[in-house]
């Protein structure tokens, strides 16, 4: 009888780790779309180029450079704010969006900004960046044609530029550029000198482009 039972307990046990390890064979593996450049040196403020989608004034007083990640809740929240700020300062202040993607907690953060600057070659990455937003909740990979399909663009051509990666360089020079800067947190806010990080106020924000337009007219 105990011979039976060992038998028993012994063909259970090979039954479960061979289940395991054929499991773990299919599962899908997600590589990280962005190492780390051990050869970035450190910057002390953000770069501006055309590359970098913008949304206010095309003749901006101030510029206020948000480092974002789309699965962030409080990126999420922070992109109310700043539109409530760029409508209170419509002739002043310009929005420059770089990304900062966190892909050790947020499986769809690169792959959201690819398809935001795919969405940008048909100008129309603040129409995806606010779409992005209000459905973080449930992001996944057939959202991102889904949302293309439904702001208008030519899917074809979105589909082409998400699937082959094409903007992934744009997003590796925000990472890196964030690298460099040391931040480690989204969203994180330049608003000429003064840096905020995290989950500021929209009376935080507008009190300190104030601040910093006086400051900028004296």
């Amino acid at each position: 009888m105990n011979h039976r039972l060992l038998t028993f307990i012994t063909f259970s046990f090979l039954t479960v780790v061979i289940f395991i390890f054929f499991w773990l064979r299919v599962q899908p593996i997600e590589p990280k779309l962005i190492e780390t450049d051990t050869t970035i040196t450190e910057i002390s403020e953000p770069s501006i180029t055309f590359v970098n989608p913008t949304r206010g004034t095309d003749t901006p007083t101030l510029r206020i450079i948000e480092f974002g990640d789309f699965e962030c809740g409080p990126c999420s929240t922070m992109a109310s704010t700043l539109e409530a700020v760029l409508i209170a300062n419509p002739d002043t202040i310009q929005l420059v969006w770089k990304d900062l993607p966190n892909e050790s907690l947020h499986q769809f953060a690169t792959p959201a900004a690819i398809a935001a600057h795919c969405a940008d070659r048909q100008g129309a990455f603040w129409q995806y960046h606010d779409e992005l937003f209000a459905r973080q909740s449930y992001l996944s990979e057939s959202q991102f044609p889904q949302i293309a399909t439904d702001i208008g663009l030519d899917v074809g051509k979105f589909t082409s530029c998400f699937d082959t990666r094409d903007t992934l360089p744009i997003v590796k020079r925000d990472y890196n550029e964030a690298i460099g800067l040391g931040l480690t947190s989204t969203p994180t806010i330049f608003i000429g000198d003064e840096i905020l990080i995290g989950a500021v106020s929209t009376q935080t924000i507008l009190d300190t482009v104030q601040s910093e337009l006086d400051r900028l007219s004296q």
